[in-house]
């Protein structure tokens, strides 16, 4: 008889108003804290008690932020581990009513014959800001972790007043080598990361931002600003080295409203 294998099952259902809690619900692996913040930014810290996930575990986050200034990052990196069944599942939906909001999780690092299906959905309203800063590590360098073979979908749409403004979405499917040897998607890089700025911000961000890319010289990184919207592509061979970049960017552009979880 097969053995039925025990998953991770998370939600959590949040609406902040005014930086304060009108609901907090959570449940299963999912956790959220709000720790004291001794900075200019109120923080949210989103755990997973399961430490990581693999096939068949599900995690769901809704968000409802209106007239407040808020970051979410993780406690730590969310690792995506080889399983047997189908690809973990990930959603998340965020609606922002005149409110600042700061995407700001730790790495995805995703291991060999991991698999994962995520969506992320947010939803800007009436004059809010984001920023939005994702990272993916496949296969750690100081590990010595190769990847062969992966299931790797991850989409991203961002909304302006119901209104599509960004949409990218990246489908890896078994051997990953042709993507890391092709100098216009990895370029024997293991380690990318994406900014992406909306908003107001955009404009008084742009100049200072254009200053900061000149000075990584370290490895790939660049910016481009189009239709109202700034994307900054960074790729390094080391998730380290990748971090510092990623720090020296933010606390240039959010000063001390970097999560003190976020930091290296």
């Amino acid at each position: 008889m097969d053995k039925i294998l025990q998953r991770s099952n998370g939600k959590i259902d949040i609406h902040l108003s005014n930086n304060n809690f009108k609901k907090n619900f959570q449940s299963g692996c999912s956790k959220i804290l709000n720790p004291n913040s001794y900075n200019k930014n109120n923080e949210l810290v989103l755990i997973n008690t399961a430490g990581g996930l693999t096939c068949n575990d599900k995690i769901e986050i809704n968000a409802l932020i209106e007239k407040s200034e808020f970051s979410i990052c993780t406690q730590a990196a969310e690792k995506i581990y080889a399983g047997i069944g189908d690809p973990a599942k990930v959603e998340i939906n965020i609606t922002l009513n005149n409110s600042n909001f700061y995407w700001l999780p730790k790495e995805l690092i995703l291991f060999n014959n991991s698999k994962l299906d995520r969506k992320i959905n947010i939803n800007l309203v009436n004059n809010s800001n984001l920023i939005f800063c994702e990272t993916s590590i496949f296969g750690r360098k100081a590990m010595s972790e190769q990847i062969n073979n992966l299931s790797f979908f991850d989409q991203w749409k961002i909304n302006i007043n119901s209104s599509l403004k960004h949409f990218e979405a990246i489908n890896i499917n078994g051997s990953i080598n042709d993507n890391y040897n092709n100098n216009y998607s990895f370029a024997n890089k293991s380690s990318i990361s994406t900014i992406l700025i909306f908003g107001k911000i955009t404009t008084e961000l742009e100049p200072e931002l254009r200053n900061i890319i000149k000075n990584i010289e370290t490895h790939y990184c660049e910016m481009t600003k189009f239709d109202d919207k700034i994307i900054i592509r960074s790729l390094a061979n080391d998730s380290y080295d990748l971090k510092k970049t990623l720090n020296y960017i933010m606390k240039n552009i959010i000063y001390d409203k970097l999560p003190k979880s976020w930091d290296l």
